[in-house]
């Protein structure tokens, strides 16, 4: 990788080979989570929510981990993070079952890797006392979430699904923990601000891949007719959209945000704007491949409250996370995208039913495309 940018003293640096490697396993996990969504019930659709986040969070502490130190510079740290990988994929294999018969292993390779993660993580930032101060305010809470998350996977599927939401909670706190500061010495991450953004604007590529990988298989597994290439053109262009509303903003936003930001303060923003500001638009995307898959396997017909309620919550979390993005960058709020989210919300709620699915998907693309144009 050459690099080629430069924040003060420090020369930034693109994503490597092996976080890309990495990656992979984290693409078939989010194709995993959408299965999750798409059982097609409330709870199920709650419970792939927090399937979601946790990896979502997995795949977090290795983004970190790679900002703060350069994961191809020496043979030991790739074999460390090669090492990760089985148990990060075995992870995923577990996710459609993770609420029954495959907790334990889902949860025991959830905690592995963790684990493995944090330990990576300390070896490389333990010679600075900034960065070892960071990683000892973040570490016992970080440590404790897989461990719950162990001791839930025990249970049975509702006080599992309790004791996991706990997790996710243990998850948040600990990143609140870490950008603290300390009267007794100031801590902080070490932030590269190319690298984290590029990082984090591969994810999106990974989610908006689900959704063409979705419809994709969803229309090579029927005849393609008329209808069928019409559900499959309808979900592509949202999510066409989509990638052109984040990416004629939020990364080059946040890099900026992140650069002028001291280095006590940068590890906050990232955290916000990215960790966790991030999410809902991850989320919003995978559950608009769920949709699709439903309006390419079914085409012609209108979506169920199940699927109403999908195709709102996905355009509501991922303009909605776009928005908080927004406002964190330039206190400043888009009207039109706020009308798209009500827009959406009452179409789903009153007329959605009396319109074929794809029909429906479309007028979407249509209308964020419109709020992006004029923006």
């Amino acid at each position: 990788m050459v690099n080629e940018d430069q924040v003060g003293d420090a020369i930034e640096r693109h994503a490597t080979n092996l976080e890309l490697f990495l990656d992979l396993v984290f693409v078939f996990a989010v194709a995993q989570v959408a299965t999750v969504l798409g059982k097609g019930t409330g709870i199920d659709f709650g419970r792939g929510l927090l399937i979601a986040w946790l990896v979502w969070w997995l795949w977090s502490q290795f983004t970190w981990l790679g900002t703060a130190i350069d994961l191809e510079g020496r043979a030991v740290t790739q074999f460390l993070v090669l090492a990760a990988v089985p148990l990060a994929l075995l992870m995923a294999v577990a996710i459609p079952n993770a609420y029954g018969s495959s907790g334990l292993e889902f949860a025991g390779a959830y905690l592995a890797v963790n684990f493995w993660a944090l330990a990576i993580q300390g070896r490389g930032l333990w010679s600075e006392p900034s960065t070892r101060r960071a990683w000892l305010q973040y570490v016992p809470l970080a440590a404790a979430a897989p461990c719950l998350l162990m001791i839930g996977a025990f249970f049975e599927p509702g006080p599992r699904t309790v004791i996991w939401s706990a997790v996710a909670a243990f998850d948040i706190g600990s990143a609140l923990v870490a950008a603290r500061r300390r009267s007794s010495g100031d801590s902080q991450w070490k932030i590269d601000p190319l690298h984290f953004v590029e990082r984090h604007s591969l994810f999106v590529i990974i989610s908006l891949g689900e959704v063409l990988f979705a419809a994709g298989l969803a229309a090579s597994e029927a005849n393609l007719e008329v209808s069928v290439a019409l559900g499959l053109l309808a979900t592509v262009s949202l999510a066409c959209v989509c990638w052109w509303i984040y990416f004629a903003y939020v990364p080059r936003v946040i890099e900026d945000r992140l650069r002028a930001s001291d280095a006590q303060d940068r590890g906050r923003v990232a955290r916000d704007m990215l960790s966790f500001g991030h999410f809902p638009l991850i989320f919003g995307i995978v559950v608009i491949s769920v949709v699709g898959h439903r309006i390419v396997t079914h085409p012609g017909q209108e979506l169920d409250t199940f699927y109403l309620f999908a195709l709102a919550t996905a355009i509501t979390s991922f303009i909605g996370g776009f928005l908080d993005l927004q406002w964190q960058a330039a206190r400043h709020l888009a009207p039109e995208r706020v009308i798209v989210i009500v827009v959406v919300i009452a179409v789903c709620a009153m007329a959605g039913s009396h319109v074929p699915g794809a029909g429906l998907v479309a007028a979407v693309a249509v209308l964020l495309a419109t709020a992006q144009a004029i923006t």
